[in-house]
């Protein structure tokens, strides 16, 4: 123990605590260590009664304490990673906002600061030579030391790796070395798994349209102080192309940006542009990328390397220095909403890096959020429009096929006769076609016609999934949830019947039935099975980027696929797109799903004629007279609006609210039961009449179940409460997490802010 004399303390918090203990520590600063020890930094300090060495983040240094003894911080733990003033504020605001531990937000924000400290993610080295002077004229004994010199007169330097693949041994080189032909240099690597060359580009000028929205947008990014903007275009409008001449304006100004997409698969295109443009100053981040990538691209971005980073939802973190703009391309996509501890909002992290810089926010959508377009028209954001497709490229003719004119036998099909015809027409004008099917698998579900029984997951609430192998009648059954395989049984296993039902399809199904139809047709398939092989049982497993390249290359004539298909994507010879079934996005239970159905129908469509060649898109549908169809048909997406916004207003639901989401899970039901009746009845004694939180608008909803009750053998219960999500409705739900964790060990409580899903 140190007595209260010492003249420096440090509040840290220790890293891996439960929630419950998660709070700021204090120690003292050992004489030998001030100065190194600073708010960011990751030290060593003895923790519990039994003084175990534990990490821990200082956030604070001060020269006074509370206690009158405390215990000294032992070491600086490493030099490979700190967290500076915005990240360390970042952390703290991710805290509070998400309700996670410190330790979750420094992961999150910072990466796994543990792993590096113990020296587990390290950056590695290489040798290079280059030859001399004298080694340009010398002539040696031995054909591999004469071809070494000779590679070496044809390149400026070779590294070690590239002189073996020659035949090159490292005797043969330190001989080399020692007798002054060649100079060695120890140089630092950067795995980066799109490191490649890319052609420089040349940008096109931009129209009248796009250039007036560049100059209303430049203006917002000129500005010295936080701003927020939202770029609204019809698809094809060229929006990329406006920040694109943005991301220009901010670079050549000394200024750095982060550009966000929702999905991976959109990942290689658009770091293809933009590297077209700036070469090696950008940077990719993204969860696919492994620890040691993800790594050396972030010690690339500390080091002042990129002036642009590119990647999904964890990019928002990236430590870029002097940003001037955030870019969160398709923003209403749910992907940017975290589903995991922390459960934060991309937008909002970008909210508070941008006020921090200073810098832009810049929101770009074809269908915005409702929430964001709510808040354009308040002018909370600045409202950009682009109204007109780029160039020649025209909004393509929209057919509703209505499935129940199609003839019995057609009406059996996935591929109805109006779509079956179409593709027909693009086969034969040699032109591509993009299909959309939101489910992956053959079909959705197997039940037995004699008693009814669905074959679902022993684990899970859920009915298992039928996947089959191309060209073979056996199937696995598995589950989407749990990952659970079961081969197909030739019996129901609750009646020994042998009459099985299958019904609903998904992407696999879909596949087939192309295949059958038009038999001389390339088809690419494109979903969560195919990118990453989950299934276990396919033939040939491709990832999403060799897919659209293929695909870009006209090796195939027909991209079929899950929601990894409908967005962003440009192909010039696409003129064709199909929705095989639009019904399965319309009716969906959450008060979002009229607004997901119309982005996700508009995006669609929107892959159409994108070039000269005009476009068509078909929507098959049972419901040809649905309002939410008519208007994405129509891609009228401000009539939609309208229409949708004053229902939310009537029924106060977001962006007039917002939804906190309580939810409690255990692998014991009886007492998931009980936990979940005495929160609900300690949330209305804190917010009903004369309760500590009676001045909070807030209405507590009846506890229900997940609508996934059990996963993988967890059950899980939910409270859901509208609010406005204030700083003392936040105190209210830490209140009742603090509590809950204290008391309960065999049902776990978490809490999310405006879920994705309701």
């Amino acid at each position: 123990m140190t007595d209260k004399k010492s003249a420096v303390y440090a509040g840290v918090y220790v890293l891996e605590l439960p929630l419950a203990a998660d709070r700021i520590y204090d120690y003292s600063v050992p004489e030998h260590l001030v100065g190194q020890v600073r708010p960011g930094t990751i030290v060593k300090v003895p923790f519990s009664r039994g003084n175990h060495s534990r990490l821990a983040v200082v956030v604070r240094i001060s020269p006074c304490c509370e206690y009158d003894k405390v215990k000294p911080v032992l070491a600086v733990a490493t030099d490979r990673v700190s967290l500076d003033e915005e990240m360390l504020g970042l952390c703290s605001f991710i805290k509070e906002r998400t309700f996670c531990t410190f330790t979750d937000a420094v992961h999150t924000v910072a990466g796994p600061v543990d792993k590096i400290a113990a020296g587990k993610l390290r950056a590695v080295a290489e040798y290079s030579y280059s030859i001399t002077e004298a080694g340009r004229s010398a002539s040696v004994r031995g054909s591999v030391r004469q071809r070494i010199l000779e590679c070496l007169r044809e390149h400026t330097s070779l590294t070690k790796t590239e002189l073996k693949a020659c035949g090159a041994s490292s005797k043969q080189l330190d001989e080399l070395c020692n007798a002054g032909l060649l100079t060695c240099h120890k140089t630092e690597l950067f795995r980066n798994s799109y490191e490649r060359s890319f052609a420089p580009s040349q940008a096109n000028a931009l129209s009248p349209a796009q250039q007036q929205a560049f100059d209303e947008l430049a203006s917002e990014l000129d500005a010295d102080e936080a701003r927020a903007a939202l770029l609204y275009g019809i698809t094809g409008s060229g929006k990329t192309r406006v920040i694109k001449a943005l991301i220009d304006r901010a670079v050549s100004t000394g200024r750095s940006v982060i550009v966000l997409v929702p999905e991976i698969s959109l990942t290689p295109q658009t770091v293809d542009l933009f590297c077209s443009f700036y070469g090696t100053r950008v940077a990719v981040l993204h969860s696919s990328l492994s620890p040691a990538e993800r790594f050396d691209a972030r010690r690339r971005i500390e080091s002042g390397e990129v002036d642009v980073v590119i990647g999904t939802r964890s990019a928002v973190f990236a430590p870029l220095k002097n940003l001037g703009m955030i870019v969160l391309d398709e923003e209403q996509e749910h992907t940017y909403k975290s589903d995991m501890s922390p459960k934060y909002h991309t937008k909002d992290i970008a909210r508070y890096r941008a006020a921090y810089h200073k810098a832009l926010m810049l929101l770009s959508s074809a269908t915005p959020s409702f929430e964001s377009f709510y808040k354009a028209e308040s002018s909370s954001y600045k409202l950009v429009r682009l109204t007109e497709r780029y160039g020649e490229a025209k909004l393509p003719e929209v057919i509703v096929a209505d499935r129940r004119l199609d003839s019995a036998e057609a009406d059996m099909s996935v591929i109805g006769s109006v779509l079956s015809s179409e593709i027909q027409k693009n086969l034969d004008k040699n032109e591509q076609s993009i299909l959309f099917v939101n489910r992956r698998g053959y079909n959705n579900f197997v039940s037995c016609v004699m008693c009814g029984e669905v074959i679902s997951c022993p684990n899970c609430s859920v009915s298992l999934t039928l996947h089959k192998k191309k060209n073979s009648k056996s199937g696995m059954l598995m589950c989407h949830y749990c990952n659970h395989r079961e081969p197909l049984p030739e019996k129901c296993p609750s009646c020994q019947s042998t009459h099985l039902n299958f019904k609903g399809f998904g992407t696999q199904l879909a596949e087939t039935e192309l295949a059958e139809k038009f038999p001389k047709a390339r088809i690419l398939r494109m979903d969560a099975d195919t990118v990453s092989g989950r299934s276990g049982n396919e033939d040939t497993t491709f990832n999403h980027e060799q897919i659209l390249k293929d695909f870009r290359e006209h090796k195939a004539d027909i991209l079929l696929g899950t929601q990894m298909v409908t967005k962003g994507h440009d192909f010039p010879d696409v003129t064709l797109v199909g929705i095989v079934n639009a019904d399965s996005a319309l009716y969906l239970d959450d008060y979002r799903a009229t607004e997901r159905a119309f982005s996700l129908i508009t995006q669609v469509i929107g892959r159409a004629g994108r070039a000269s060649k005009p476009g068509r898109a078909v929507i098959q549908t049972y419901n040809p007279d649905n309002e939410t169809l008519l208007y994405a048909s129509k891609q009228d997406y401000d009539s939609f609006y309208g229409s949708a916004i004053k229902l939310r207003r009537a029924l106060v639901f977001p962006p007039f609210c917002d939804f906190a989401l309580l939810t409690l899970s255990s692998d014991k039901e009886n007492e998931l039961f009980a936990a979940t009746n005495e929160l609900d009845k300690r949330l209305r004694e804190l917010i009903g009449k004369g309760g500590e939180y009676s001045n909070i608008a807030a209405t507590a909803f009846r506890p229900i179940e997940a609508p996934v009750y059990k996963v993988n053998n967890i059950y899980r219960m939910r409270l859901v409460i509208k609010c406005r999500f204030t700083k003392r409705c936040r105190e209210l739900i830490s209140l009742l997490l603090n509590e809950f964790t204290q008391k309960y060990t065999s049902v776990s409580l978490s809490a999310d802010i405006n879920p994705t899903n309701i």
